[in-house]
């Protein structure tokens, strides 16, 4: 793992990388803050992130295809400098307090464009930066570094908004947490500091994409196996991209190859289920819980995700050390892990004291992170190169493709009653898991590339 840092062109990107995902959580943090101050809903809330999720769930498995006729590299460029004027004017509207809730829509839709090209992009550039035998280790290196950005970003959000760092106005007296209005007003300068900060880590993420080389993830198909030349039928049985196709047909051709693999199915469909229930209560659910238990809601709110983050961090630590999990225990090792991140929120809402919520979120993000690093290093290994950017858009697809209604109808849940909510996605993503562990295709395993068709075999 420390070789791959010896590497020029990888230590650029990883510094970008660091910087751009510590930005990225400090927004998660005041994104839901944001509307929960101007608004004082959790539905509201859940229809700001369903504005953003909409356009990145309708246009992933676009950007997919987009990522394999260009570069990882060009499109997460492009996509940063987007979004960094996008933060950047909110961070202003929300300074000079002309920044409303129709705004804030607004900015979340033209983000969630922005987002169905670069999450694609970001999840395929690994194997262009690093050589096949290093995937499990870049992966880590990668992911390791995103969950310290939970640990850090957060707490760093928590200290702005509340005015810890930077803060102008030490004295003011408190706005209870009640008063919708006011608690907006006392946060306001924080919340743009940190839209501001968060701006300023895609400017340096632009700028060190820029300076780093890839290389053509369609050299590193096995075997030479199109022996360059791709043409419309290539694209319909094998994925290969021929840019005279449509992209309709690229994305079918990633749907079968997908479909082919039980393994790799099951796990898609399980996270698709999984994420649904889970997102939603992190984003919408937990931030309200916080806002209703405690006064200092969001210091509270960014110190439990920091907890799930310095877990993350230590998971994907292990899970680039150790050896791959045999692929025929895999899936059932990543259910069984996402068992207790389900009970984890049952158990959050149950217990009020913030310790107790932090120390289950670090266990459930050391243990989330962990079977990640495996699985994910697993999927690139026995996918085609020229098909990298479709099935990562895929896996993005069903990990987030349906937040946009589960952020929308666990909103107006919340908007009932957090707690019971809680409780109630809780037990689906337990049962879910269950299912998944449970099902025959969890014992299949997928051929190697160059042992011929990948498909399930027991």
């Amino acid at each position: 793992m420390i070789q791959l840092f010896k590497d020029r062109n990888f230590l650029i990107f990883w510094i970008g990388e660091l910087v751009s995902v510590i930005g990225d959580h400090i927004s998660l943090i005041a994104f839901p803050w944001l509307v929960l101050q101007m608004t004082g809903s959790p539905a509201m809330t859940g229809l700001v992130f369903a504005a953003q999720g909409l356009p990145r769930a309708v246009l992933m498995l676009a950007g997919g295809a987009v990522v394999d006729r260009t570069s990882p590299r060009a499109v997460m460029l492009a996509t940063n400098w987007i979004r960094c004027a996008l933060v950047m004017t909110l961070a202003y509207m929300i300074f000079t307090d002309t920044a409303g809730p129709a705004f804030v829509f607004v900015i979340a839709l033209a983000f969630g464009i922005a987002d169905a090209f670069f999450y694609p992009a970001s999840t395929s550039i690994i194997p262009s930066l690093v050589k096949p035998e290093q995937l499990q280790a870049g992966n880590a290196v990668v992911h390791m570094t995103a969950h310290l950005a939970v640990a850090l970003g957060p707490i760093i959000a928590g200290l702005v908004i509340a005015g810890e760092i930077g803060d102008m106005s030490h004295g003011a007296a408190p706005v209870p947490a009640a008063d919708t209005a006011g608690g907006y007003q006392q946060d306001r300068p924080g919340l743009a500091r940190a839209f501001f900060l968060d701006g300023l880590t895609f400017a340096v993420s632009g700028l060190t994409l820029a300076l780093i080389r890839t290389r053509s993830l369609k050299q590193q198909d096995a075997n030479g196996e199109h022996d360059g030349q791709e043409t419309a039928e290539t694209t319909q049985t094998t994925g290969s991209v021929n840019k005279k196709t449509s992209m309709f047909r690229d994305v079918v051709a990633v749907m079968r190859h997908i479909w082919a693999q039980p393994p790799v199915r099951l796990c898609f469909i399980g996270i698709m289920a999984l994420e649904f229930f889970y997102q939603a209560p992190i984003f919408v659910g937990l931030p309200a819980l916080a806002k209703e238990r405690f006064l200092d809601g969001a210091r509270i709110y960014g110190l439990e995700i920091g907890a799930w983050g310095m877990g993350a961090f230590i998971g994907s630590l292990l899970g680039g050390m150790v050896r791959p999990i045999p692929p025929k225990w895999l899936p059932r090792a990543m259910f069984a892990a996402f068992i207790f991140s389900g009970a984890t929120l049952g158990m959050v809402a149950y217990f009020e004291a913030y310790q107790v919520a932090m120390i289950l979120f670090f266990c459930a993000g050391l243990g989330d992170s962990f079977v990640w690093i495996q699985f994910i290093s697993w999927l690139q290994r026995i996918t085609p190169g020229h098909m990298m950017g479709r099935v990562m858009s895929m896996l993005m697809f069903m990990a987030i493709g349906l937040l946009p209604v589960a952020n929308m109808a666990m909103g107006l849940l919340f908007e009932l009653h957090v707690i019971r909510t809680m409780y109630g996605a809780s037990l689906a993503i337990i049962t879910i898991c269950l299912i998944a562990v449970l099902h025959p295709d969890a014992r299949k395993t997928v051929p190697p590339l160059d042992s011929g068709k990948a498909t399930g075999t027991a």
